[in-house]
């Protein structure tokens, strides 16, 4: 995972960008607390659903 500190951030747009660009989550820190988790999409859906991530047999043993 990323990791940036928020008084790195000038602004909402960076962390977008920086988001964008990572393939894994992007963990921001404000001082010694984790303070929010930004990441794109596709990297959420894979955390969500990739199979092999999860140590699942496939996608019918996500259910519910």
């Amino acid at each position: 995972m990323g990791t940036c500190m928020l008084d790195s951030l000038d602004n909402a747009r960076e962390l977008v960008s920086l988001a964008h660009k990572s393939d894994e989550p992007v963990i921001v820190f404000d001082g010694n607390d984790e303070c929010l988790v930004a990441m794109r999409p596709a990297v959420f859906e894979r955390i969500l659903f990739d199979s092999d991530l999860l140590n699942c047999q496939d996608r019918s043993s996500l259910r519910m």
